[in-house]
């Protein structure tokens, strides 16, 4: 995937120390998808024994806004 990552989503990843394949295989693969307070789409799924969110751009879904866990 050629994803493209905010400043924050980068920051976040470091914080929770989830990989750019962790992200990849959430929006793969999600268990969950629903949207943010803004619409856009927010993609969850199980990564071992952690649950991670990610929410990309409404308008561009390669764009990564921010990573959650």
């Amino acid at each position: 995937m050629d994803l493209i990552y905010s400043d924050h989503a980068i920051k976040r990843m470091k914080e929770r120390s989830v990989s750019e394949s962790d992200v990849e295989a959430c929006l793969q693969d999600h268990d969950i998808l629903c949207t943010d307070r803004n619409g856009n789409p927010k993609y969850s799924r199980h990564i071992g024994e952690r649950y991670i969110k990610v929410v990309v751009a409404k308008d561009d879904h390669n764009f990564v806004i921010t990573v959650e866990d």
